[in-house]
């Protein structure tokens, strides 16, 4: 159905967290490579609903940005080339992963309602009030209200284990919504209903020449 390329793709994001080694290293061609699976992912899952096709071009931009910033990381610049650049790509990230996670809740919320999968919907609504406590918590950050460094040990902390979350979401989906055979009830929906409207449209088309004559 296309969550098991999500949940192998996802396995990358953690290198898109502020402030992580591996986006700072060789390890940004791993998050890309990441970004390209979950693209394969968001193909098979784009046509359930309209937060995964949005998913599909937000996940084309979060390649590109790595792909944009990756001319800064790997060549060595000045430390206050560096600086500056952490602090820009940090904003940038922090942005695109708050619109990234949102949309790809959203997406799971509303197959998870079609379905009537109510383990998943409660999950994902409690996933969606955590992405808000999440990166409200990184303005704490950006303007310096609390001490640094120890306000940077405790986001690590909760980046961890909101990472932690949404995996297990993911895995939740490819386990409850794929194994279980949900997938399979939906694309007979989806094609029924395009049958349906094609039947219709035929009909409509075939009305409208026999007005004509």
């Amino acid at each position: 159905m296309g969550f098991g390329l999500l949940l192998l793709g996802y396995i990358t994001v953690l290198g898109f967290f502020p402030e992580s080694f591996i986006y700072y290293s060789f390890g940004i061609y791993i998050a890309i490579a990441g970004g390209i699976i979950m693209l394969m992912g968001f193909l098979k899952l784009e046509e359930y609903n309209v937060y995964f096709k949005l998913m599909k071009y937000i996940t084309i931009g979060y390649i590109l940005i790595l792909l944009g910033f990756t001319p800064f990381v790997i060549p060595k610049h000045s430390e206050e080339f560096m600086t500056t650049f952490t602090v820009v790509s940090k904003i940038i990230r922090i942005c695109f992963m708050f619109v990234f996670h949102f949309y790809l809740l959203q997406g799971i919320l509303k197959l998870a309602n079609e379905i009537n999968n109510v383990i998943i919907e409660k999950k994902t609504k409690r996933n969606i009030l955590f992405t808000y406590i999440f990166f409200s918590a990184f303005v704490f950050e950006l303007f310096i209200i609390f001490d640094i460094a120890v306000i940077a040990q405790v986001l690590l902390i909760i980046g961890l284990v909101y990472f932690a979350l949404i995996f297990s979401l993911i895995y939740s989906c490819y386990m409850k919504i794929t194994y279980e055979g949900h997938d399979e009830a939906i694309e007979e929906k989806y094609n029924l209903e395009k049958f349906t409207k094609k039947k219709k449209n035929a009909n409509n088309n075939s009305n409208s020449k026999r007005k004509k004559r």
